[in-house]
């Protein structure tokens, strides 16, 4: 069972890894699923990714503009995967790394500016999409402890909030309105209702649900993701679970 697993994780990253390359993106950016909460998100302009683990997640490195990552677990963020990017001159924006490869020293590059370290709510432009960052709680003791990634692009907008905890349901915002699309885990403690209340989402995909490396204490069990599910639902009915290799947007 394992190793079937295994094998559908590598099928479908090598799925998104191709759909990155030949995919034509319109208006709406193409968002594909890639592991857990991780993505990868392609616009006119940009191709970049979200909380990226794989043991081949270095191989998009070449294809990718820039990443971002929501917290310093290592669910969310491997090093080789940072440093690929970062070797490459990447910019790499997370609340607790220092991205020095991106600065690119030869031209003068302030790492403090282009670093990207981003523990404040700020925004910021890469190419066709502009980025909003706030900190949320990943649980009663780690405060403030994960990005959240506003997104927009045009007119269309993604909210990836990692994993928001008990207590988030207050921290949770947007700026740009009602996000199209709305990456969420509900798994740590969140009140759903309230927090889908709060975010006011036109649609909600679940992601960490299909976690190999946790121990099955730690999962999403069916007995709190029917309940998730039920109280995402009353506030949004377009609410479903993404998949390894599945196109969202």
């Amino acid at each position: 069972r394992g190793r079937a697993s295994l094998k559908r994780l590598d099928a479908a990253f090598e799925r998104v890894e191709e759909a990155a390359r030949t995919t034509v993106v319109g208006d709406t950016p193409a968002v594909w699923s890639v592991y857990n909460m991780g993505y990868v998100v392609k616009t006119r302009q940009t191709l970049f990714s979200i909380d990226l683990v794989h043991r081949r997640a270095a191989e998009l490195a070449p294809l990718l503009d820039f990443a971002l990552i929501t917290h310093n677990h290592s669910d969310h963020w491997r090093p080789p995967f940072y440093e690929a990017l970062d070797s490459a001159g990447k910019t790499v924006y997370s609340n607790f790394l220092s991205n020095y490869g991106a600065a690119d020293w030869r031209k003068g590059g302030d790492w403090a500016k282009d670093g990207g370290y981003t523990r404040a709510e700020k925004t910021f432009t890469r190419g066709d999409v502009e980025i909003h960052t706030s900190l949320v709680d990943h649980n009663g003791y780690l405060v403030d402890f994960t990005t959240a990634f506003e997104i927009r692009c045009g007119g269309w907008t993604l909210y990836h909030t990692g994993d928001c905890g008990w207590g988030s349901e207050r921290k949770l915002h947007t700026v740009w309105g009602r996000p199209d699309l709305w990456l969420f885990f509900p798994g740590c403690g969140i009140d759903v209702k309230k927090a889908a209340k709060r975010v006011k989402p036109k649609r909600i995909v679940f992601g960490h649900m299909w976690e190999l490396a946790h121990e099955p204490e730690h999962r999403l069990g069916e007995a709190l993701l029917r309940p998730a599910l039920a109280a995402a639902r009353e506030v949004c009915a377009d609410t479903s679970i993404g998949y390894w290799g599945e196109r969202l947007a």
